[in-house]
């Protein structure tokens, strides 16, 4: 059974006592990302922090509010929203997923081309370290620079330096009009033309996504997995979005009804839904996404599905299972050293249980693992939160 603390001076005590002991310490939000990194210790406990759920603050005048990390994000922006505010995040597991656990996972969603991601927005935080320590970073207001930053080092980190325990953002205002198009192109050069004509200024969209291979059935019933599907959204004063779409149009996309909904599925792409579903997350310089595309169609196994993010480098494969895994890992590490030339990395972001100890799920360390290692003994010294779960073994 997990523990669940109710307040952050019991949390402490349980690292305390876990460290004394030497207790692997699994923590634990909603549970919606569990699957990223690598297996959790066998032996390890389980850390809830949904218990600790509550706005803590909320000052609507200057666009900030502060919240435990057990609060859902879909619960602090139903607070927001009669306000005229919210958080621009839309992660994979956003419905459910507290926000601790959404910074811990590094998830922020396809809002980041037009929003930026969650570390733009987290203005501070108070952390437990593995030794019990509470510790606080930051500050409360938008100008406030006093502190260091150190509490976004824990975004990402998958729990392995603290349990984040409650966080200040900024927040902003609620556009006033949002509108979707769609466009089929006949392969990725002519999406990735598109794309250019819908980012020249004074033309932003917030989001840009390009789907390709049996997925784009997802997105259009009608479409075939030789399609090409762009998808781009615009936010903002209704008449400057009315514009937007007018010029999207004449590159051959439309509006559709449902954007909403649409980019909720854009988000959960890389979300498991099956036990044995491959999930990848790609990444490089944002300049070099249609060669992170090619490196993709060049080495992904038949079957495969990409979703890509133009502006910001980023893109998602499924690969599936069906293929001999000495196949899939050699295709892996080919993938991988193609994009060492763009600076380049390759996640396993859900693999089945079974096949973690095949699949080298992080690749290459970072040029910043020594530091990641230095603050994991500073902050963890009896190492019990989360090991071997990051990369690098952390």
């Amino acid at each position: 059974m997990p523990l669940i603390p109710a307040t952050p001076e019991e949390l402490s005590a349980i690292l305390v006592s876990a460290s004394a002991e030497q207790r692997p310490i699994t923590p634990w939000g909603a549970g919606q990302h569990q699957h990223l990194g690598m297996a959790a210790h066998p032996n390890s406990l389980v850390v809830q922090t949904t218990a600790l759920n509550r706005i803590l603050e909320y000052a609507p005048a200057d666009l900030t509010v502060t919240a435990e990390a057990g609060a859902r994000l879909a619960d602090i922006q139903a607070a927001l929203q009669p306000h005229g505010q919210w958080l621009p995040w839309n992660p994979s597991g956003g419905a459910l997923a507290t926000i601790g656990g959404l910074l811990a996972a590094g998830r922020s969603g396809p809002l980041r081309l037009g929003y930026g991601t969650p570390r733009d927005w987290l203005l501070g935080a108070r952390v437990a370290l593995g030794d019990g320590r509470l510790i606080k970073s930051g500050g409360r207001v938008v100008k406030n620079v006093a502190g260091y930053d150190s509490h976004k080092l824990h975004l990402g980190a998958l729990g392995t330096l603290g349990i984040m325990l409650a966080m200040t953002f900024k927040i902003a205002p609620l556009p006033e009009f949002d509108q979707t198009v769609l466009g089929v192109y006949a392969d990725v050069p002519a999406a990735l033309a598109a794309v250019a004509r819908l980012r020249t200024r004074p033309l932003a969209p917030i989001s840009l996504a390009i789907v390709t291979g049996p997925a784009v059935k997802t997105f259009q019933a009608n479409a075939v997995p030789s399609d090409v599907l762009l998808l781009a959204r615009f936010m903002g004063i209704r008449a400057a979005v009315e514009r937007h779409v007018h010029v999207a149009e004449s590159v051959g996309a439309a509006p559709i009804e449902d954007g909403t909904e649409c980019w909720h599925r854009i988000a959960e792409y890389a979300t498991p839904v099956a036990p044995d579903d491959l999930i990848l997350r790609i990444g490089t310089r944002p300049a070099a996404l249609a060669a992170l595309i090619q490196a993709l169609q060049r080495h992904e196994p038949n079957g495969a599905s990409v979703l890509a993010e133009p502006g910001v480098g980023l893109a998602y494969a499924r690969w599936p299972l069906r293929n001999d895994m000495n196949d899939i890992a050699a295709r892996l590490m080919a993938l991988r050293m193609d994009l060492v030339a763009y600076d380049g990395y390759v996640v396993v972001e859900a693999v089945p249980p079974d096949l973690h100890t095949t699949l080298d799920c992080w690749g290459p360390a970072p040029a910043t693992i020594a530091l990641m290692r230095s603050l994991k003994a500073q902050w963890d010294p009896a190492g019990i939160l989360n090991p071997g779960r990051y990369v690098g073994g952390i």
